[in-house]
């Protein structure tokens, strides 16, 4: 039948909502892997961190966000800035270790600006080289 094309059903809503549970359910399985990675092999980097770096590998060999975790991580990235209310709290409540440090805390700051920075525009080439017709 030449010029049909075929559709799929609409999933059920209970199917949906099992698939955003999945969603939630993988980042959940990641963070935790990545915090007991770190607890058994005592590396210097934040478990959570580490689960995010597992979550891109899953993403990079899948080639793209399904989106059942797209649903799910859209909310929380809406409202990100929330998350980082109890560190700016934390930070200033020690004001005194950051004048202390201040010399040290800037050219941090500085350097992993001006790393994130050109590593984005770098990447950015990459991927527009690649997509040029």
């Amino acid at each position: 039948m030449k010029g049909m094309t075929t559709t799929r059903p609409s999933p059920s809503p209970a199917f949906r909502l099992l698939r955003l549970l999945a969603a939630a359910a993988l980042l959940g399985a990641l963070q935790w892997l990545g915090d007991a990675i770190v607890a058994a092999t005592g590396w210097p980097v934040s478990g959570s961190v580490l689960g995010m770096l597992l979550l891109l590998a899953l993403l990079c060999l899948r080639g793209g966000v399904p989106a059942s975790l797209d649903a799910v991580t859209a909310p929380l990235l809406r409202h990100l800035m929330l998350l980082l209310i109890p560190s700016v709290a934390a930070v200033s409540l020690s004001l005194g270790l950051l004048a202390q440090h201040a010399g040290a805390f800037v050219l941090t700051a500085v350097l992993a600006t001006l790393l994130t920075v050109g590593t984005t525009a770098w990447v950015l080439r990459r991927l527009l080289r690649r997509h040029r017709p």
